[in-house]
């Protein structure tokens, strides 16, 4: 394989909660919570005593989806160390016509679909969205991409 094996960090992390989370929401693309953003600054200061210690330095390669949880999260506790870069490819799941809505509101609206995802939910794709095993396909070029990385590596999704 094309992979590169120098010892680096590579430090992979959600985003804080979003507003979407404290409402059971799937998909969309809301801002963070007051819990998202006690986590990114906690976050932050995490990266920062790792910074401090010598595990990375301004050639980290910092990389997000384009969605503003992700973002905001990244800039938050990376944005002292560099830009971050936002990628589509690290998108979450596209659910489709489903996005925004709540999973109680899937279930009454569409309940043989609710059932098809309960059953699978590796293999289920959303009507008109993704399924988990498309957001496979679609980060692996990202995965050999961050293998290949001799910089430290921190990834907000």
């Amino acid at each position: 394989m094309n992979l590169h094996i120098v010892p680096r960090p590579i430090y992979f992390t959600r985003h804080g909660e979003s507003l979407f989370n404290v409402e059971d929401r799937v998909g969309g693309d809301p801002d963070l919570s007051e819990k998202g953003y006690k986590y990114a600054n906690k976050l932050a200061q995490f990266f920062k005593n790792e910074k401090e210690a010598g595990k990375f330095n301004e050639k980290t390669n910092i990389l997000t989806s384009t969605l503003k949880r992700a973002m905001t999260t990244a800039n938050l506790a990376c944005g002292a160390i560099k830009k971050p870069l936002s990628l589509k490819a690290l998108d979450e799941l596209n659910s489709g016509t489903c996005d925004g809505m709540s999973y109680e509101e899937i279930a009454k609206k569409w309940p043989l679909e609710d059932e098809e995802r309960k059953s699978d939910k590796l293999r289920y794709r959303y009507p008109r969205g993704e399924s988990y095993l498309d957001v496979i396909q679609r980060i692996e070029p990202m995965i050999f991409e961050i293998e290949r990385s001799k910089e430290p590596v921190i990834v907000v999704i």
